[in-house]
């Protein structure tokens, strides 16, 4: 703990003053368009509108305060920093990769692994084909021959999914940490030396997600407004879960695991069903999920960064969110049992209230946009006014991405990101739910 040095805290009244001027700008474009007196008059034309607008209402300032205690502990947050390489002595690593056909970009992810700012004598990386149809194997083989002491290559005779290869590479891993990354992603030099400080500076900590940024961002809208999501997720969501411990999710993109808390959870990881139907997606969700039940803490390091690729077109990025969400409806089931039921311990509190708020966002989306559609119908003359109010709330919403990023597309992109998704991604959850049993992988 002493090789370790925490940043304090700096530049906080920024942040407070970026929402103060978020709040001013949404408050005044309100009042300019006469939007609360519409919907005081939209609630009272009907007993039924009533009956539903009542309960919303209340329901979106507890919302609000909860964005408020979220916020309240984003502005803690800050990850940990090394001051004093030359003072620690770092543990063994073991990195493990799984493969499915991923012939083109398997070298750069395999090379980036390798050039991390990290001591060689203490790194291994296992990569695991899993089943490929194309020259996956051979790619291996070939960078296996490059490095034999530190690449070692597992192959599957056909398909048994990611859930698999990843219990068999970290099954043979040798290291005192395992982190898990993707083929199609590719480390920063220092994220590996990063991930880990959380793991030697606190023996609470089980795991440690890391960053997930978009490698291909610039290809078209559709990956302009997944990376601006990616980082509401990671810089706003995961940070203020990591200042209780209580990261959700540690991506397979790039996450680390304290060997001993990994190897107690690994038998009921791998055999973990829901409804009956064995799990084979979602496995970074759920094996976050355990570590938390053992009662580990689980942090986020916004230095550890990891660049992948995502989907290029509308209907690809709705099939992830179809798995990702079916994999959270699951797990939230999961976590609500043990941090509700059988939960004693004291840090369970915080993740039990921005769960119950996370609960509630999905609910009020649907509540929102069918009173919003209702009132469409009814005053189709104040469509523009609503329409206007809502980019810039939009907007308001990211004005700290710009703040923090100091780039103007994070202002726009962020407002159409917010905007998408409020009109035409609600049919995700509903369905998700439905059809949650469904373990198709969707993008294989």
């Amino acid at each position: 703990m002493k090789n370790i040095k925490r940043v304090r805290p700096r530049h906080r009244e920024k942040g407070l003053i970026f929402g103060l001027i978020s709040l001013i700008l949404v408050a005044v474009t309100a009042h300019e368009l006469e939007i609360i007196p519409f919907w005081v008059g939209f609630i009272g034309s009907s007993s039924l509108i009533k009956i539903i607008s009542y309960p919303f209402l209340a329901c979106l300032i507890i919302l609000f305060l909860g964005l408020g205690f979220r916020v309240s502990l984003w502005l803690k947050y800050r990850p940990e920093t090394l001051r004093t390489v030359e003072l620690l002595d770092f543990p063994s690593v073991s990195v493990v990769m799984p493969a499915y056909n991923e012939e083109k970009l398997l070298s750069r992810a395999v090379e980036a692994v390798l050039q991390s700012d990290y001591p060689g004598d203490k790194l291994e990386l296992i990569c695991i084909n899993d089943g490929s149809t194309d020259k996956t194997l051979a790619v291996l083989e070939s960078l296996r021959q490059r490095d034999p002491a530190r690449i070692k290559v597992i192959s599957f005779q056909r398909n048994l999914g990611k859930k698999e290869a990843l219990f068999k590479g970290i099954k043979e891993a040798r290291g005192q940490i395992i982190i898990t990354t993707d083929a199609d992603s590719q480390l920063q030099r220092r994220a590996i030396k990063n991930l880990i400080l959380p793991l030697i500076s606190d023996e609470r900590v089980g795991a440690v997600a890391g960053k997930v940024s978009v490698l291909n961002e610039n290809k078209n809208l559709i990956t302009r407004m997944l990376s601006i999501r990616f980082a509401l997720s990671f810089d706003f969501g995961r940070a203020y879960q990591s200042v209780y411990g209580g990261v959700l999710c540690c991506p397979g993109a790039l996450s680390a695991f304290r060997r001993k808390s990994l190897l107690k959870i690994l038998p009921g990881w791998r055999k973990q069903k829901f409804l009956k139907a064995s799990c084979q997606h979602g496995e970074d969700r759920s094996l976050t999920s355990l570590i938390l039940k053992k009662g580990y803490l689980v942090k986020y390091q916004s230095n550890a960064v990891v660049n992948t690729r995502v989907p290029e077109k509308v209907s690809e990025a709705n099939k992830m969110y179809l798995r990702w969400t079916r994999s959270a409806v699951r797990e939230s089931w999961f976590f609500a049992r043990f941090i509700f039921l059988r939960g004693r311990r004291k840090y369970y509190v915080l993740p039990a209230i921005d769960f119950f708020f996370q609960s509630m966002l999905h609910p009020l989306h649907l509540t929102g946009l069918a009173l919003l559609t209702c009132s469409i119908f009814i005053r189709p003359d104040f469509f523009f006014n609503q329409l206007i109010f809502l980019i810039v709330l939009s907007l308001a919403l990211n004005l700290n991405n710009y703040r923090v990023q100091k780039n103007f597309k994070w202002l726009y992109y962020g407002a159409l990101q917010g905007l998408f998704a409020f009109f035409f991604q609600w049919w995700i959850v509903p369905y998700s739910i439905i059809t949650v049993r469904d373990q198709n992988w969707l993008t294989k």
